[in-house]
């Protein structure tokens, strides 16, 4: 079982980008605590989620929903929630918890932040990308994507400040697409921490603190707006990771990313026209083992790489 379990926890670190988290920076003065322990733990936490659903044949769908989290003392900590008995123990949120499932967990949440703030358009792009197997085009060559910067003069959330792409007709057609994804992820910063209001910090400029003129960072608490909405999705507007969980658990074009991603994981190649019976097939019987991995991974060994077949064989699958 260790090997299948070692090629399963691959595709978790492939599908999810831990290789981006494990690259990512922040500025040490606002997150002191983003340290590299800090982020093994994140990744472990995706990890435990990950294994306890495909290995005790949980519905799958739970990985977008789930109430409960396996924690570590730290990421408890970042979390605000009690510390678990033992090391990774299962904690449950609070009912009125706006974190569940992967999108509520800091994994998620840091590896689409930039070093100073969060980035509602990574986000969304990751969303969209990796949830829901949809292509986002890269902005077009020359577009200038530097936001207005922050001043003391007029501090502006990260909301404010990405309107611009809104109202810039180069922008708007795809960030309109991923934006306002994002932008109902607001109430959690670049390390996952939950937030009531967005802190701005306006450090002094090098011409300012040699002149005097400014020595201290400003600090503003703006209000934050946390609404999310999926063009494309009826029904699809959100206040936290927790209700865009249940509005992907329960879409038909989540399920069948899901198939897709462990296609091309498994096949190291994007899907093609010709593809598309052993794709339906698999999404088929994955929905009717009530969406438990483990089927789907013999149905996706089953007609395609032997590598997968042999551990589907040699895991008892």
């Amino acid at each position: 079982e260790s090997r299948a379990q070692d090629a399963l926890d691959e595709f978790l670190a492939q599908w999810m980008r831990f290789d981006r988290l494990r690259n990512a920076i922040r500025d040490r003065r606002l997150f002191p605590e983003f340290t590299a322990e800090l982020v093994a733990g994140m990744t472990e936490e995706t990890r435990r989620l990950f294994r306890s659903l495909v290995w005790e044949d949980r519905d799958f769908r739970e990985f977008f929903t789930a109430s409960y989290a396996y924690l570590s003392p730290e990421l408890a900590k970042l979390y605000d929630l009690q510390a678990p008995r033992e090391s990774w123990g299962r904690v449950e949120f609070a009912p009125d918890s706006e974190r569940a499932g992967v999108l509520g967990q800091a994994t998620f949440l840091a590896l689409t932040s930039k070093p100073a703030e969060t980035s509602p358009t990574e986000r969304g792009l990751f969303v969209r990308e990796h949830f829901l197997c949809q292509a986002v085009p890269p902005p077009p060559a020359g577009v200038n994507t530097t936001l207005p910067p922050v001043t003391d003069e007029k501090p502006m959330t990260t909301r404010e400040r990405l309107q611009i792409h809104l109202s810039n007709a180069a922008c708007s057609g795809c960030h309109s697409l991923v934006d306002p994804v994002g932008f109902g992820f607001e109430r959690f910063d670049a390390v996952g921490k939950h937030r009531e209001k967005q802190l701005v910090t306006i450090f002094p400029t090098f011409d300012e603190t040699s002149s005097k003129r400014k020595v201290q960072p400003t600090e503003y608490k703006l209000d934050i707006e946390a609404e999310g909405d999926v063009l494309g999705l009826k029904d699809a507007r959100f206040k936290s990771p927790r209700q865009l969980g249940e509005i992907l658990a329960g879409e038909p074009g989540c399920q069948k990313c899901v198939v897709k991603m462990l296609f091309r994981w498994a096949n190291g190649r994007s899907e093609e026209p010709d593809d598309q019976p052993v794709i339906d097939a698999a999404l088929a019987r994955f929905r009717q083992s009530g969406f438990k991995f483990r089927d789907l991974v013999v149905a996706t060994a089953v007609s395609l790489s032997p590598d997968l077949a042999g551990l589907a064989v040699g895991a008892d699958l």
